[in-house]
């Protein structure tokens, strides 16, 4: 790379959007993705209703939200039979169940702001966009990407012609260890026939954002991944992490939750528990205490797809789960030069600015509060959200292509 300069990135501040009219809303789904989108809830959006079958999740979530016996609900069915003058729904269930409840949403006249991925295949996605469109409601996505600063002012550079017309990027995706092992191996998104190609859970931001960078649409796509480390007979170790002896583990349970009590949110704590509480159990007896080669997924942990766009660009992505980096690395060539963005700093020639100041800031460095605030100004000022159903169809169709 390139030397760094002195030059430091401007600050990317959010317009704060006033909610002009009381909102009444509710959640589906009351897990850590819920949990984030709940505490950006702008003034006037009043939560009414939760629906989370888990009885501890469901409790915690009232009482810390201040909903009321009434407004809670643990079956979506139960619900959606009731009563409710509502404007919104936030739905955060697991993947394969967004479709069918946005759905349902839909039909009840409410709108709808839908964690990714908005649907597992093509089919639903366009079955989806149509009864939103004949409900005359709105579906908006959480794909933080577009409101990131850091993305943002790629954005922000490549629209203002600093690399002319584009005419190719390089993206990879370095997913980490942390993440990996506990989302991809250990956690909810390790099973393609329960949640879906690995390639669209979590790489569904990065497509989104490279086809809101370059428009167009996708014509051709060409995929090919593997399961290459997290799998049985890589290593000789116990089943748990917590009877192993190997040192300085990239991957230890102990290491990652005890010790440095990371990726511990989504671990609900019951009254009179504490979090060690949850977290011994965890080690001795739960999914998250598993030895990463002794677990039951089946994702890729590597993943490399070509997409064609119609306006000529070539997209080559690159979804690396084995290695020990964590973040993404973005190469856009043009016609008047190139732009690297990697390690939260962009540079174009021997100038770069440095957005390193975002990289543990909360919520996204903000993003997850300003797709928030845009969705539900978006609902009281009668207009289509920044981050659509619509607008988000090509990055999802790249997606479904590469499997």
């Amino acid at each position: 790379m390139l030397p760094i300069s002195c030059l430091r990135a401007r600050d990317f501040c959010y317009i704060c959007n006033v909610i002009e009219r009381e909102l009444n809303i509710a959640v589906v789904g009351a897990g850590n993705r819920a949990r984030k989108y709940l505490s950006c809830l702008p003034g006037n959006v009043r939560l009414r209703c939760i629906v989370e079958p888990d009885p501890l999740r469901l409790s915690l979530a009232a009482k810390h939200h201040g909903v009321p016996e009434s407004g809670c609900y643990s079956s979506p069915e139960a619900f959606f039979a009731a009563y409710h003058k509502l404007d919104a729904v936030i739905i955060a269930a697991p993947d394969r169940e967004h479709v069918a409840l946005a759905l349902e949403a839909v039909r009840h006249g409410w709108h709808v702001l839908l964690e990714k991925p908005a649907a597992t295949c093509a089919e639903d996605y366009e079955k989806l966009l149509k009864a939103a469109e004949a409900a005359g409601v709105h579906i908006g996505l959480c794909l933080e990407m577009r409101h990131h600063p850091y993305f943002h002012r790629i954005y922000e550079l490549v629209k203002e012609g600093a690399v002319g017309e584009v005419l190719e990027i390089d993206h990879t995706e370095h997913i980490g260890p942390d993440r990996m092992a506990h989302s991809f191996v250990r956690g909810p998104w390790v099973k393609k026939a329960e949640t879906g190609p690995v390639f669209l859970s979590k790489c569904c931001h990065d497509a989104d954002f490279l086809l809101w960078l370059t428009g167009g649409s996708v014509e051709e796509v060409r995929s090919s991944g593997a399961l290459l480390k997290f799998r049985p007979g890589n290593t000789r170790t116990p089943l748990r992490c917590i009877d192993c002896t190997i040192p300085d583990c990239p991957y230890s349970a102990v290491n990652l939750y005890r010790e440095r009590r990371e990726w511990v949110a989504g671990f609900d704590v019951p009254d009179g528990g504490t979090l060690e509480d949850v977290i011994d159990e965890e080690l001795r007896s739960g999914r998250y205490g598993r030895c990463v080669y002794h677990c039951d997924n089946d994702v890729f942990d590597t993943q490399d797809v070509l997409a064609r766009l119609s306006n000529g660009i070539s997209l080559n992505l690159h979804l690396e789960g084995t290695s020990m980096e964590e973040g993404r690395t973005t190469i856009i060539t043009g016609t008047r030069g190139k732009l690297v963005a990697e390690n939260w700093k962009i540079g174009l020639g021997d100038v770069w600015e440095d957005y390193s100041h975002l990289a543990t800031l909360p919520l996204h460095a903000g993003a997850d509060a300003a797709l928030v605030r845009d969705f539900f100004s978006a609902v009281s000022e009668g207009r289509e959200p920044g981050c659509s159903l619509a607008s988000a169809l090509e990055g999802h169709k790249l997606c479904f292509l590469a499997g």
